[in-house]
Order: structure tokens, then C-alpha cells, then sequence
């Protein structure tokens, strides 16, 4: 098959989030069942072109009309992690791409609106059979109604796939931001199209998205029984609910190769599954006494316990507070990793980090660091992930492969994903953290974890050690992404290559 993904993220290159990693997971690992897989993103002006191997220009400044007039761009192509990339470059006077960051910019709708457009004007000149046309988010969701209306005839698409990240975010705009790009907005503001479920007169990109697809994804199965319900659903549940049958939900892998405790280049002491416990224990050991001669925290203390994460409010931040004072009292060592876009948020954990400011049982660092957020992950004992919704989580992911376990609010993917340590309904090898369903219960579900640890070692290193065995790889979501692409493209079917 044919596969194209269009993206505003692809790790490592283009990363804002766990979105990027879980974009490059998928087509990587498509890749490895000899499926053709391209990828289009924007060419960003912070990404290094030592990063992209045989790095060339594919279409010379073909036009896409924005504001009345057209605008020159440019495709390069390149390789990076072993998938063929195309890298939109346009000399549009705002200068879309050419910033430090992917987001936070006044103008990223109508930036994300013109990449769409822009990305499948390159696919029109290119005029080849498209077999799997696979969109990303809000960003790319426009693309969904202009293939199967305004480009139909020009465009060789046998089948759109869309995939929901979060469906919190769902690019709004209004009719003249469609006509601006010579898309008649007016002509999508109804019900059965784009028409926002809340707002009149205003258009709903992920809703169109929705409505145009021929298969929806969500990256859990839970998360995508979850959004049919007004709780979870956005306000975009009806459409959800209407749109049922084209609903899946296949949860993510990670990219095992960044995450990798075995190898990984941040940190300081190597430990795998197939390690001995002591080994193992040792290992977690040597990273704990990095961070603590390096920020000055108190190796004595136990449990380490803490959170890389975005702050903002679906991640719970005031839980992630309310645990760090418990984790104190309990004599235990808490690490925050994580910034938030949102001013109030930011200022009042910068203002934490004040109170705590050398504090040997806190660590606050409120400017995202990979690497440490990789020797975080090795030294922690127990990872919090107190979402009040999570499509998915990588982080609960990441955590078991570097034997942290995880502490997790029950929904979305962290429900599919973490199994609780005392939920005897469950086999005792399948169990691999602590679980919680009500925010009240979070200092009961930290007691019970740290007790364990404290109380019976032996029992918290078994726990570990399955937590560190669990199957996070890209291998059984790829299979089922191929499963998906075939009931759409069913002449394609061939033997799934192992590997």
C-alpha cells in the first residue's frame, strides 16, 4: 500500500509532545512491514539540516493561494529514522515556519490551514494513487473535506484515516478563513459538515475531520468509548455517536529505541528486564545519587517518587501539587519536570519552586530538559499520572520500561495500560502499578503504594520487574493500523512480513 501521513510533528526532528513520537513509532514501524510510507510536515526553521540525511529539493515553488494572492513553497525530501520525509518549505510573508517553536503563535490556525492546503497541492502536482490518505489532529484535519470535496477530481485517494491525539483541541475558525485559501467556508457551515455543535457561525476542523473520514482512530481503546459520553465527548459527542461505525480505538506503542534503559545515552547506570533484580535495584541506585549530588536531594529518603509532564489542567496539576506535600510528610523525595503555556499555572509553580528552592526532598524544574527528563524516568521509584482524561499517555509507558511504576488516574489509556497491584480480579502477572478513580482517593492510592515499597521490597521489586516486561513496542499497534488501511484498500493484502 501506499501510505501518506500528513503531520504538523515527527520526532526527533519536530517534537512538541508525545504526538510527534507516536507519529514516527507508526510509520517506522510500517516501514519495517515493507508498506510505502511517506510523511509530509512542515519544514520548520529550527530543525538542523545535518538532521535530515540526503536532504534535496523535490518541487520547486509551486503556488497555494492565501489572502487573494499566491505564495511560493517548496518540498524538500529527506530521510530520518529510516522513513521518507517531505518537508514543506513556503516564503508565505508571515514567516509560518520560521519560529523556535511548533505552537503558541496568534496565527496558528491560519498557519495549520495553509500547510493542509498547501501539503495537498503538492500531492495534486505529484499525481500518483494514493491508497492511504492518514491525517493527524486538528492541524491537518482540513485536509479530510477538501480530498473528498474540492479536490476529488484531482486527487487519486482511495481512503482517509484520521486520527484523534486529543480531542480537547479542535481548531476553530470561521467561513472567511476557508475563503481566504479560495475554499468556499460558507459552504461547510452546516450541521452535516463543519458547523461547530456549539458555536454559530463557526467551523469546526476536527468535526469536519469526523464527518469526511472513512475510519476515525482514537490512541486507546477506552479513550474512544469515553468521547461518545458528554463527559469526555467535547461537544462533538453527537457527531462521535453518529459517526460510530468509523470509530477504533488502537492504543500506542513507544519508541523503544529513544527509551531505552539499556542503552539510553542520558543516563548514568545501564539496567534491562532481563536483569536481575539486585542488578536492576543497584542500577536505579547509581541514577538516583546523580540527580541527588547534581540538585542536592536527599539520597536517605524514600520513596522517590514524581512527574514529567505537561501543566496544564487536564493533567492535574493540583493533584501533582497535593501529592508533592504528602510525598514530604511521607518522608519521600518528589521531582516535577514539566513547564505549562498557561501564565496563572506557570507563575504558580514557579512560585513552588521558590518555596522549595533547596529543599533536599524537592525538585521543581519548570524548563523542559530531555535528558533529564530521561534520568528522572531511571531514578524514580513510582511515576504520578493524575489526568483527569489521558487518550493515551506515553509516560505511564515510558516509565514501566525503565522499571518506575506507575501511580495513575483510571481513564483513557492509562486505564487500557496499568493494571492495579491489589486488584485481585486480575492475574498477579498482569498487575503493574496503582490505579485511582476519584481524585479524593489519591492520597490513599499513594499510601498504598508507598507502603509496599516500605513493607515488603521483595513484592515491590516483583512488581517492578513486570512492569519492565510489558510490551510497549510500535509492533502490535502497526498490525493493527495495517488491518485498518486493508478493510479500505482490501486488494492490497499480503503476507505480514515478522519482524
Amino acid at each position: 500500500m501506499r501510505i501518506i501521513h500528513i503531520a504538523a510533528e515527527f520526532a526527533p526532528i519536530a517534537k512538541a509532545g508525545g504526538r510527534g513520537e507516536v507519529v514516527t513509532g507508526l510509520c517506522r514501524q510500517l516501514s519495517l512491514q515493507h508498506e510505502e510510507v511517506e510523511i509530509i510536515i512542515p519544514k520548520y526553521g529550527f530543525i538542523p539540516d545535518h538532521l535530515l540525511q540526503n536532504l534535496t529539493k523535490e518541487k520547486f515553488e509551486f503556488p497555494c493561494l492565501e489572502a487573494s494572492r499566491f505564495h511560493a513553497n517548496t518540498m524538500w525530501s529527506a530521510k530520518v529514522e529510516n522513513c521518507q520525509l517531505h518537508l514543506l518549505e513556503t516564503d508565505h510573508p508571515s514567516g509560518y515556519f520560521q519560529r523556535p517553536q511548533i505552537y503558541g503563535y496568534p496565527d496558528d490556525l491560519a498557519k495549520f490551514l495553509y500547510f493542509s492546503k498547501a501539503a495537498l497541492e503538492y500531492l495534486k502536482l505529484r499525481g500518483e494513487k494514493i491508497d492511504i490518505l492518514h491525517l493527524h489532529e486538528w492541524h491537518t484535519a482540513l485536509c479530510a473535506p477538501l480530498v473528498k470535496e474540492e479536490m476529488a477530481q484531482q486527487l487519486q485517494v482511495r481512503s482517509v484515516i484520521f486520527t484523534i491525539h486529543n480531542l480537547e483541541y479542535q481548531g476553530k475558525c470561521v467561513p472567511k478563513d476557508l475563503d481566504s485559501l479560495g475554499i468556499p467556508g460558507k459552504k461547510y457551515l452546516q450541521p452535516s459538515r463543519l458547523l461547530d455543535n456549539v458555536h454559530a457561525d463557526t467551523l469546526n476542523l476536527l468535526k469536519g475531520a469526523i464527518v469526511y473520514s472513512d475510519a476515525i482512530t482514537t490512541v486507546s481503546p477506552t479513550y474512544a468509548q469515553e468521547i461518545l459520553t458528554p463527559h469526555f465527548g467535547c461537544h462533538l459527542q453527537q457527531t462521535l455517536l453518529q459517526n460510530k461505525q468509523k470509530l477504533q480505538g488502537i492504543l500506542n506503542g513507544i519508541d523503544q529505541k529513544l527509551w531505552d534503559p539499556s542503552k539510553d545515552p542520558s543516563i548514568k547506570a545501564h539496567f534491562s528486564a532481563d536483569d536481575s533484580l539486585m542488578q536492576i535495584e543497584q542500577a536505579k541506585t547509581a541514577n538516583k545519587m546523580v540527580l541527588a549530588k547534581k540538585f542536592g536531594l536527599d539520597m536517605a529518603k524514600r520513596p522517590w517518587i514524581g512527574a514529567v509532564t505537561r501543566l496544564v489542567p487536564q493533567k492535574g496539576p493540583e493533584l501533582l501539587e497535593e501529592a508533592l506535600h504528602y510525598t514530604i510528610q511521607s518522608e519521600g523525595v518528589f521531582l516535577l519536570l514539566g513547564s505549562s503555556p498557561i501564565d496563572s499555572i506557570q507563575e504558580h509553580f514557579e512560585a513552588l519552586k521558590k518555596r522549595y528552592k533547596d529543599h533536599p526532598q524537592v525538585l521543581i524544574q519548570l524548563d523542559y530538559d530531555e535528558p533529564l527528563a530521561h534520568q528522572i524516568y531511571a531514578a524514580l521509584d513510582f511515576t504520578l499520572i493524575p489526568s483527569h482524561f489521558e487518550p493515551c499517555g506515553l509516560t505511564q509507558l515510558i516509565s514501566m520500561r525503565y522499571g518506575t511504576i506507575p501511580i495513575v488516574r483510571s481513564t483513557g489509556g492509562l486505564k487500557d495500560t496499568v493494571l492495579d497491584y491489589d486488584d485481585y480480579k486480575v492475574p498477579n502477572a498482569s498487575r503493574n502499578g496503582f490505579t485511582f478513580s476519584n481524585p479524593k482517593e489519591l492520597q490513599a492510592v499513594l499510601q498504598r503504594a508507598f507502603a509496599l515499597q516500605k513493607k515488603d521490597l521483595d513484592s515491590f521489586h516483583s512488581l517492578m520487574k513486570r512492569a519492565m516486561q510489558r510490551d510497549s513496542s510500535w509492533k502490535k499497534p502497526a498490525a493493527a493500523y495495517r488491518q485498518l488501511y486493508l478493510t479500505h484498500v482490501p486488494e492490497a493484502r499480503q503476507p505480514l512480513y515478522s519482524i
